[in-house]
C-alpha cells in the first residue's frame, strides 16, 4: 500500500478498534462485571497512543520530531532543512516554546499561526517556575531568571494573551522572520505563547509532513520535558540533533520517551541522528573518533544502525549556500574558512559538492525522504496492527470473563443477576426434593412394586397382572383371527377334494407356507402391542411425576422424549426378546409337516433352543409339556390314548380332543389345526414367562424411576426455570421472598454492545 491508501485503511481500522475499546472499557468500569483490573488497565494504556495515531491519520499528518539538548543546533538544523535562516539560534536560550512546521503545497497556503496560553496555562507556568526556583536542582537559577523576566515584561506578555490567536500569511520565508522570532524567541512575548505553527511549501515534497522543534530537554523547565514526552509519544519519526559523541542524561530521555510513547515500534525503526557542528573539530582524527563513539553508543543504547546516523553542520550549510543571516555567519565563520576546514576534515576536494556533501543536510534530507517514501507505511502497519491486536485480544478476554457470569440477553440477565435469590431457591429446592422423593417412593411401592411390610417380599402388582391379562387377551384375539382364516382354508380344501384335485402333500406345504408368513406378522404385532402397553404404563408414571414437578413438560421430554421413538425402541427390544423364545416354537411347528424332512431338519437346526420353553410351560395339557416330543408325535399325543399312555403316562384326553382323521384331507387339516393350537398354547402358557415380559415391563418402569431420581440436577434446573417463568403451581408453594424481584440489566446491556462491536469488526 502507498501512504495515502494505508492512512485511509488504518484510519478506518483504528476507528473501529477504538469503538470496540470504548464498549470494553464501559463494561470493565462496572464493578459488578468483575473484570480483572489488568485487562482494563491494558486497554486504558493502549487507548492514548491509538487515539493519537488516529488523530494524525485523520489530519493526514506525518509528524517528525526534532529533539535534542539546548544549543545542540536544533533550530539551525531546521533552518538548514528549510534553506532559510529563519528560526532563532543564539548562544542563550532562543526557543521558549514548541514550533510546529507543516508542509503545504501552494504558496497561498503559507502562513504563521500563533496560539497564546490561556490564563490558566500561564498561571500553571508561573507555579512551575516558583517550585523549580525554590528547589535545589541545577535549574533553579534558570527558573528564577525566567520569573524575573516574566515580571519585567508583564505588560507585553498580557498583551499577547489578550490579542489571542494570530494568523500571519506570507509568500517568502524571509518575510516571516520577524514575527516568528518575536513569538518563539523574544522573551518579552514568548513566555505567553503556547505554540507556533508555520505552514510552508519548503519543508518536504510529501503531503502532511510536520516538523516539531521543541525546546531542549535540559532547559530546566518541566514544561519542556512534558512537551518532549508528549511529542515523542505522538510522532512518526524522530531526528535527534546531537552535539556530543556520547549520549547525555537528557538525551537518554529521548530514547526512553520514544519507547514509552510507541511501544509497538522499536526506537531504531523510526529514529535518525544528526551529529551536528562537525566543523568545530580540529582534526580528521578527532572527527572520526567522535563519529565512531557516537555510532557505537547509539547502537548500544537503541540498536540504531549506522545508516540512520548522519554527520554534518547545518550552520556551515547555511553559510556555504548563502542562506545564513549575520548572526549565524558570525557564529559559524566566513565561507572561505569553513570551506577550507571542512575540506580538511572530510577529505572532500571537490568544492562544488562539498557544501552539500560535507554539511550533511542534503544527506539527512535524502534519508528522511527515503523513509517517508519507502519505510513509513511498514512502520505504520506494524504500529497499528499491534495496537489493534492488543485492543481486540483484550476486549475479547473481557467479553469472555463477563459472559461467563452474565448473558448478552437482558431477559437471561434477569436470571443471572438473582444470585442471592438463586441460593435461597436452591436451599428451598433441597427440602422440596427430599419431599418429592418420599412421595414418589410411596407411590411406586403402592402401585408398581408392592412389598409386604413384614418380610419385604415382592409380589405382583396390579400393573403386572393387567400387563399379563392384556397379553393373553391379545393372544386370544390374534389366534381367533388365525383360526378364522384357517376355517376358510378348510373349505377350500374340501372343495378341492370333491373335484379330485386334492394333493395332500402339496396342500400341506402350501398352507404351512401361508401360515408361516401370517404367524411372523402375528408375532411382530404382539411384540408391538406389548410395547404400546408398556408405553401406556410409562406415560401414567410420567404423568404422576409431572404432577410432582408442577406439570413441567420437561419431565416427559427428559424421561421419554419422542413417544413414537420411545415405542419404536421398546418394540425393537420386545421383538428381539419375543422372537428369541416364540420363533423356535413357531419354526418347529409350522413350516414342515409331521414326520417330514423339513421338520426334522428344522428341529436339528434349532438344537437346544427347542427345549428352552419347556422349563416355563404352565399349561394343563401334558402333551405340550415337552415341545420336541410334541413336534415329533403331533396330534396323536392329543387323541390316541395308547400313545398318550406310552409317552405321557396318562390315557385321559381333554374334552375338546380332536377326532381321528378318516382321510388324507382330514389328516392335513387335523395336523395343521393342532399345530396352530399348540402354538397358541405355548404363547399363552410358556412364552410370556420364558421371555421375562413381566420383568421387562418392571425394568422399564424401574429405569424411569431410577432416571428420575438420578436426574436431580436436571429437575433442579427445571424447578428454577418454572420459578423464573412464574409457574402458578410452583409459585403457590414457594415462600414470599422468592416471588418478587428486581434486577439490574446494565452489565448485560454493555456486554451485548461489546459483542456487537466485536462482531462488526472486520478482520
Amino acid at each position: 500500500m502507498d501512504w495515502k491508501t494505508a492512512s485511509s485503511y488504518y484510519e478506518t481500522r483504528l476507528d473501529d478498534a477504538l469503538n470496540v475499546l470504548r464498549y470494553a472499557i464501559d463494561l470493565a468500569r462496572l464493578p459488578q462485571a468483575g473484570v480483572p483490573a489488568h485487562l482494563k488497565d491494558t486497554l486504558l494504556e493502549e487507548e492514548k497512543p491509538a487515539r493519537r495515531q488516529l488523530e494524525r491519520l485523520k489530519k493526514r499528518e506525518f509528524r517528525i520530531a526534532v529533539v535534542g539538548l539546548e544549543k545542540a543546533g536544533k533550530s539551525t538544523f531546521v533552518n538548514g532543512w528549510l534553506d532559510c535562516d529563519l528560526l532563532p539560534a543564539k548562544k542563550a536560550r532562543c526557543t521558549f516554546t514548541t514550533t510546529q512546521i507543516y508542509s503545504v503545497e501552494q504558496d497561498s497556503q503559507q502562513r504563521l499561526e500563533v496560539q497564546p496560553k490561556t490564563e490558566e496555562q500561564f498561571d500553571q507556568l508561573l507555579n512551575e517556575l516558583e517550585l523549580e526556583s525554590q528547589s535545589n536542582s541545577k535549574h533553579s537559577d534558570g527558573a528564577k531568571r525566567d520569573l524575573e523576566t516574566i515580571r519585567q515584561y508583564e505588560d507585553t506578555l498580557r498583551q499577547v494573551r489578550y490579542e489571542g490567536r494570530q494568523n500571519v500569511p506570507f509568500t517568502r520565508l524571509e518575510d516571516i522572520h520577524q514575527p516568528l522570532n518575536k513569538y518563539v524567541a523574544d522573551e518579552q512575548y514568548a513566555h505567553a505563547v503556547l505554540e507556533a505553527r508555520l505552514y510552508t511549501n519548503k519543508l518536504a515534497q510529501a503531503e502532511g509532513v510536520v516538523f516539531y522543534d521543541v525546546p531542549g530537554l535540559d532547559s530546566g523547565l518541566a514544561k519542556h520535558i512534558d512537551e518532549s514526552r508528549e511529542m515523542l509519544s505522538d510522532c512518526d519519526a524522530v531526528i535527534v540533533v546531537q552535539q556530543f559523541s556520547n549520549i547525555r542524561g537528557a538525551e537518554l530521555q529521548i530514547v526512553e520517551f520514544t519507547e514509552q510513547g510507541d511501544k509497538n515500534v522499536k526506537v531504531a525503526d523510526k529514529l535518525f541522528v544528526f551529529l551536528s557542528q562537525i566543523d568545530r573539530f580540529k582534526t580528521p582524527e578527532d572527527l572520526q573518533e567522535h563519529l565512531k563513539e557516537a555510532s557505537e553508543d547509539w547502537y548500544r543504547r537503541a540498536k540504531l544502525p549506522p545508516e540512520r546516523i548522519v554527520h554534518g553542520s547545518a550552520g556551515a550549510y547555511l553559510v556555504l549556500n548563502g542562506r545564513a543571516n549575520e548572526q549565524t555567519s558570525k557564529a559559524v565563520g566566513d565561507s572561505k574558512s569553513i570551506l577550507s576546514h571542512l575540506k580538511y576534515l572530510t577529505a572532500i576536494e571537490d568544492e562544488e559538492i562539498l557544501p552539500q556533501k560535507a554539511t550533511g543536510i542534503e544527506e539527512i534530507k535524502g534519508r528522511i525522504n527515503d523513509y517517508i517514501n519507502n519505510e513509513r507505511v511498514t512502520v505504520l502497519e506494524k504500529r497499528c496492527n499491534a495496537i489493534i491486536k492488543t485492543i481486540l485480544t483484550t476486549s475479547k478476554e473481557i467479553f469472555e470473563v463477563v459472559s461467563k457470569r452474565y448473558p448478552e440477553n437482558p431477559d437471561e440477565a434477569k436470571r443471572r443477576e438473582e444470585n442471592q435469590r438463586r441460593i435461597e431457591f436452591s436451599e428451598w429446592w433441597e427440602k422440596k426434593w427430599a419431599e418429592i422423593q418420599g412421595d414418589f417412593t410411596k407411590y411406586y411401592s403402592k402401585n408398581i412394586r408392592k412389598l409386604t411390610i413384614d418380610e419385604g417380599v415382592e409380589y405382583s402388582s396390579d400393573i403386572v397382572k393387567q400387563f399379563r391379562a392384556r397379553y393373553l387377551q391379545d393372544i386370544d384375539t390374534k389366534m381367533k383371527e388365525l383360526e378364522s382364516k384357517t376355517s376358510k382354508r378348510k373349505e377350500e380344501i374340501f372343495e378341492q377334494t370333491t373335484r379330485k384335485e386334492f394333493d395332500p402333500k402339496r396342500t400341506d406345504y402350501e398352507w404351512r407356507e401361508e401360515l408361516d408368513g401370517d404367524i411372523s406378522t402375528l408375532l411382530l404385532d404382539i411384540a408391538h402391542q406389548l410395547a404400546l402397553e408398556i408405553k401406556e404404563e410409562a406415560l401414567k408414571l410420567v404423568k404422576y411425576l409431572t404432577t410432582l414437578l408442577w406439570e413441567s413438560p420437561e419431565v416427559k421430554a427428559r424421561l421419554i422424549g419422542n413417544t413414537e421413538q420411545f415405542v419404536e425402541v421398546l418394540s425393537h427390544s420386545l421383538t428381539a426378546l419375543f422372537l428369541r423364545f416364540a420363533r423356535p416354537v413357531a419354526d418347529s411347528l409350522i413350516p414342515g409337516p409331521l414326520d417330514s424332512e423339513t421338520r426334522k431338519r428344522i428341529v436339528k437346526r434349532l438344537g437346544v433352543d427347542i427345549e428352552i420353553v419347556d422349563n416355563y410351560y404352565s399349561g394343563e395339557e401334558k402333551a405340550f409339556s415337552v415341545l420336541k416330543r410334541y413336534v415329533n408325535r403331533g396330534s396323536k399325543l392329543l387323541y390316541n390314548s395308547n400313545i398318550r399312555y406310552e409317552i405321557l403316562g396318562v390315557r385321559e384326553v381333554s374334552e375338546d380332543v380332536p377326532q381321528p382323521p378318516n382321510n388324507s384331507a382330514e389328516e392335513v387339516i387335523l395336523e395343521i389345526e393342532t399345530d396352530i393350537k399348540a402354538l397358541g398354547t405355548y404363547l399363552r402358557s410358556a412364552i410370556f414367562d420364558a421371555a421375562g415380559f413381566e420383568q421387562f415391563c418392571l425394568q422399564e418402569l424401574d429405569d424411569l424411576r431410577d432416571r428420575f431420581i438420578r436426574y436431580e440436577a436436571v429437575w433442579r434446573g427445571v424447578a428454577q426455570n418454572e420459578w423464573l417463568e412464574e409457574n402458578p403451581l410452583l409459585m403457590a408453594e414457594i415462600p414470599d421472598n422468592l416471588k418478587a424481584y428486581e434486577v439490574n440489566l446494565e452489565v448485560s446491556d454493555r456486554l451485548r454492545q461489546l459483542s456487537t462491536a466485536l462482531k462488526n469488526f472486520v478482520l
